[in-house]
C-alpha cells in the first residue's frame, strides 16, 4: 500500500498513519509500511520507534536513489512476471542494485550503463542483453514517473550473439535420455565389489518433458507449462502460444497429435497419477515430486547430471538445442521451410534458417581430375 497524502493536519509526522489500531510509517527508500505501535501505547511510544526506524535508513549514507528507486520498481512490477521467472527477475534486480549503489538516478548515464555490461559479463554476450534488457524496463518506467527524464540504455548498443551451431546427434541424444532414467554405483557386498544400477527418481518426467521438445519442435519452457487445457482431444491438436511470443506477435500453432505423441502424453499422465500430494498445481501436463509444474533449474540440474552419467559432460549440450535438432532433422526428412516456421512459431523466415543453416553442413559435390598435360612429378 502506498503513502497517501493527508488532506488535513492530524498532528502526526510525516509519513506516519494510524491504521488498525496502530502507528505506521511509510518508509520512504521503498514505500514499505512499518508498524511502529499501538495507538494505546502512546505518541512518546511510536516517536522513539520512528526514530529508530529512521536511523535505520539513515545509517546507510552511501545508498543512491538509483538502488532505492530499482527497489521500489521491483516490488511493484514483481507480480506482472510469472513464477517460473520471478526469482530470476528479482536477482537481475538485485545485481543493478548492488553496482549502481552509490548512484543517483541522474548520474547513470550510457556509459554508465555500458560499463556495467561489460564489466560483469565481458564474455556473456547474452547475458549482456537479458540485463540491459531489464534496465531498459526500470527506465522506461522512471521516466513515466518523472523520476529522470531519459532512458540511457537507448544509447548503447551490445552485439548479437552468434547462432549456436551445436548439433546433437541421434545416438548422442538418446544416451543422454536414458541416462535421465538411471545411475550406476558401487557398493562393497560380502567383501566383493559390484556395479549397482538404481532409478532417477525424477527420470520419468524428464523423460516426457524431452520426448515432447522433440516431438513437437517447441521450447522448453512451452513443454514445462503445458497444461490439460491445452489439449484437444476431440480435434487431436495441442495449441501452443509461446510465452516467448505471447506478449509481441501472439503467434500460436496448433500441433496435431500423432501416435508418437499420444504415447507420451500417456506416459505424463500416468506419471500425474502417481502425485501422492494433495495439492496438485492446477492443470499442468508435467509435474514434480511434490505436484507443482517443473522449475527451469530442476531441468537443467537433471539434464547437466544425465550428460554426465552418458559421459558427454564436454559437449556443453544444452535442452533448447533438443529444438534445433528437431527441425534440423526434420529438414532432413524432406520439410520445407515454409512447414518449419509454422512449427516454430517464427514471425520471421530469417529465423528458422538461423535454426537450421548453422547445423547443416554441406557434402561437396565438385570432382576435379588434374589438368592434361600437367607434368608429371618425380
Amino acid at each position: 500500500m502506498k503513502g497517501r497524502r493527508r488532506s488535513r493536519s492530524d498532528g502526526l509526522p510525516r509519513w506516519v498513519y494510524t491504521k488498525g489500531g496502530s502507528f505506521y510509517w511509510v518508509r520512504p527508500t521503498d514505500r514499505k509500511w512499518i508498524r511502529l505501535s499501538r495507538i494505546e501505547e502512546g505518541e512518546t511510544t511510536m516517536l522513539h520507534r520512528l526514530a529508530e526506524e529512521k536511523r535505520k535508513v539513515e545509517i546507510d549514507g552511501t545508498e543512491g536513489t538509483m538502488s532505492r528507486l530499482v527497489a521500489i520498481y521491483m516490488d511493484q512490477e514483481a507480480g506482472k512476471y510469472a513464477d517460473s521467472f520471478r526469482d530470476e527477475w528479482k536477482r537481475r534486480g538485485e545485481d543493478v542494485r548492488k553496482a549502481f549503489k552509490a548512484f543517483d538516478i541522474e548520474q547513470v548515464d550510457a556509459a554508465s550503463v555500458v560499463d556495467f555490461l561489460e564489466g560483469n559479463w565481458a564474455d556473456k554476450v547474452p547475458t549482456q542483453r537479458a540485463m540491459k534488457g531489464w534496465l531498459s524496463k526500470f527506465f522506461t518506467w522512471a521516466v513515466l514517473r518523472r523520476h529522470v527524464a531519459t532512458n540511457p540504455c537507448r544509447e548503447v548498443k551490445v552485439k548479437k550473439p552468434k547462432p549456436r551451431s551445436t548439433y546433437m546427434p541421434d545416438n548422442h541424444f538418446m544416451a543422454i535420455r536414458e541416462a535421465l532414467l538411471t545411475y550406476t554405483y558401487e557398493r562393497r557386498l560380502r567383501g566383493k565389489l559390484e556395479t549397482v544400477t538404481a532409478k532417477v527418481p525424477t527420470g520419468p518426467e524428464m523423460q516426457v518433458l524431452i520426448d515432447l521438445c522433440y516431438l513437437t519442435m517447441q521450447r522448453s519452457t512451452d513443454i514445462r507449462l503445458l497444461r490439460l487445457s491445452q489439449i484437444d482431444w476431440q480435434t487431436r491438436l495441442i495449441r501452443f502460444l509461446p510465452t516467448k511470443t505471447e506478449d509481441s506477435s501472439g503467434a500460436a500453432v496448433d500441433w496435431p497429435i500423432t501416435p508418437e505423441i499420444e504415447a507420451v502424453l500417456k506416459r505424463a499422465e500416468e506419471l500425474r497419477r502417481r502425485v501422492k500430494v494433495q495439492s496438485i498445481s492446477d492443470d499442468y501436463v508435467i509435474l514434480d515430486q511434490d505436484g507443482q509444474p517443473k522449475t527451469a533449474k530442476a531441468c537443467l540440474q537433471a539434464w547437466r547430471k544425465a550428460m554426465a552419467r552418458a559421459k558427454l559432460a564436454d559437449k556443453q549440450y544444452t535442452i533448447k538445442d533438443i529444438r534445433a535438432k528437431a527441425m534440423t532433422d526434420a529438414k532432413r526428412a524432406g520439410y520445407d521451410l515454409d512447414a518449419l516456421q509454422v512449427a516454430g512459431v517464427h514471425t520471421d523466415r530469417a529465423t528458422t534458417e538461423d535454426y537450421i543453416k548453422q547445423r547443416e553442413v554441406p557434402v561437396s559435390v565438385v570432382h576435379l581430375h588434374l589438368p592434361a598435360g600437367h607434368a608429371k612429378q618425380a
